[in-house]
């Protein structure tokens, strides 16, 4: 008897533990039928509390903890599947130079598949396990920001690149963490044409861990017999244009320049600490600042966070420019042409908190965007190495 209470009690409490999975990572319905089962269940166990021994609590709490993780995952099933196939319908070579543009990106609504791939590529075991409660958190961040413009952004800057580059070049848009992911759109598209010539344009800050697994993944598909094909651009960082668009963006306040601060904001998240990813971001900041300083803004009163996503840093820095008596705070997102909805969601969320302590006018930049220096600086860079040796 006491078997088949303990049995039961295992039973339970991992259906149970399949609702809880329902309710963190499910939308619509499959939330709403997960909610009503956790109130079923609720019900039944405050209904039965008297009657549950230490034993069977036990049995139960780990009879939760092991269908989490089961769940956990089975999850990794209903991601989503590249099906594309290296496929050439043209047998002629095509002339034109094909130019693939690779955006981070994110999807434009929480997309659960989608968001099982990117978190797929990490193998940690800690975040795996955590991985119900990370995708419940960007589920929220998603109902309380609405939806990513990521995609809106990046699609016309492949428009106005483009219209720039004209006869001669092809440009195709795709994305390292959304739909259409980079590999799907070379071997849908791009192989299909047979171009001789080939540029991968990572639209990347720095030689980041995401660049990096660009770059390699790229190359290990071994996409092309002849090396003369295929280039890739290098990263951002050092472009002057892109430096001058942020400086151009922040000049257009209207106060005092003497009376603004300045946060540039970085995101190097999971880089080390001195990668050569951040020692270019560090950089980049530096000639910021510079061109900044240059137009009359104060030197003390440019603060420097190399990761957007630790509010301290953030915090340290608002309160060393509010001791200098200024107006107005300018947080800049210096990393992407426009920050992840998660950067935006923390960003947001302190503005709120330090205006509800501090009268304080703060605005956020929430990226690069698509200014002409932006499509000039990749327009320059993609007709030189079209025009270099292929080699």
């Amino acid at each position: 008897m006491k078997m088949i209470k303990n049995m039961k009690a295992l039973f339970f409490s991992m259906v149970f533990s399949i609702f809880v999975i329902g309710y963190l990572v499910g939308f619509g319905l499959l939330e709403r039928c997960s909610i009503v089962g956790l109130t079923i269940f609720f019900c039944i166990f405050i209904k039965n509390i008297r009657k549950i021994n230490l034993m069977q609590f036990c049995i139960g709490i780990g009879g939760l903890i092991v269908g989490i993780l089961l769940c956990s995952h089975f999850l990794f099933f209903f991601e989503y599947k590249d099906e594309s196939r290296k496929e050439s319908i043209y047998a002629e070579e095509n002339e034109n130079t094909a130019v693939l543009l690779v955006y981070e990106g994110e999807p434009e609504r929480y997309d659960l598949p989608i968001h099982l791939k990117n978190m797929n590529r990490n193998d940690s075991l800690k975040e795996k396990i955590f991985l119900p409660m990370r995708l419940y958190q960007y589920k929220r961040i998603y109902e309380n920001i609405g939806i990513s413009k990521y995609k809106d952004i990046s699609r016309r800057i492949g428009q106005k690149l483009s219209n720039h580059l004209d006869h001669g070049y092809d440009i195709y848009i795709s994305y390292l963490n959304d739909q259409p992911y980079y590999k799907d759109v070379i071997c849908e598209k791009v192989l299909r044409q047979k171009y001789k010539k080939m540029i991968i344009a990572p639209i990347f800050l720095t030689e980041s861990l995401n660049y990096q697994y660009v770059v390699h993944q790229l190359e290990m598909e071994n996409l092309y017999t002849s090396k003369k094909s295929l280039k890739f651009m290098t990263p951002l960082w050092d472009g002057e244009k892109i430096t001058k668009a942020i400086v151009k963006e922040v000049c257009k306040e209207n106060e005092d320049k003497k009376d603004i601060g300045i946060i540039l904001m970085g995101n190097m998240k999971g880089e080390g600490v001195m990668s050569k990813a951040v020692n270019q971001e560090r950089k980049f900041m530096e000639n910021i600042k510079k061109e900044l300083i240059k137009n009359g803004f104060e030197e003390r009163k440019i603060k420097f966070t190399e990761q957007i996503f630790k509010e301290e840093a953030i915090n340290k820095n608002l309160g060393e420019l509010q001791e200098y008596g200024i107006g107005k705070i300018l947080l800049v997102g210096i990393d992407d042409v426009l920050d992840k909805i998660e950067n935006q969601y923390r960003i947001e969320k302190l503005i709120k908190k330090m205006k509800g302590i501090e009268n304080l006018d703060i605005k956020y930049m929430k990226g690069w965007g698509e200014k002409d220096l932006i499509i000039e600086e990749l327009e320059y860079r993609m007709r030189l190495m079209n025009v270099e040796k292929w080699n």
